[in-house]
């Protein structure tokens, strides 16, 4: 399976330059980024470009947010090819989709999987820790 980051700027890029920093260089992880001199049909190409040469292997394509210019450029494409979407990637969650790949899961086990991941990957750490000094007492 192919997973393709799409971002504004250069976020798509850090966050496949951490993953692999955390779990490993990994196959088939690319990362676009839409810069501001360039326009939406340049990302567009890009992963336009991933797609067509997939020849039926499975695309999971993470966008940075929801309605965002790279989220809007992959869901003009999904019209086009099939592949699955998630938005709103962050490091932990893309942590978690290596390794479920890694395991041997498909896209769309991993979507699920990733939606019941997604709220505890934001903590509020100041409350963490009031809540750890009332467990100490």
């Amino acid at each position: 399976m192919k997973i393709v980051v799409v971002s504004h700027g250069p976020f798509a890029d850090g966050l496949v330059s951490s993953v692999q920093m955390l779990v490993g260089a990994q196959q088939e992880l690319l990362s676009f980024g839409l810069a501001p001199e360039e326009d939406r049909s340049t990302l567009q190409d890009k992963v336009r470009q991933v797609l067509e040469r997939a020849g039926g292997e499975e695309v999971l394509v993470l966008s940075d947010l929801f309605h965002g210019t790279p989220f809007n450029v992959c869901v003009e494409l999904m019209e086009h090819f099939s592949f699955r979407h998630i938005t709103g990637i962050n490091l932990p969650l893309l942590v978690s989709i290596i390794m479920n790949r890694n395991a041997g899961m498909g896209a769309e086990e991993i979507c699920v999987q990733v939606l019941k991941e997604a709220a505890a990957t934001v903590k509020d750490v100041n409350l963490l820790l009031t809540e750890n000094e009332g467990d100490e007492e």
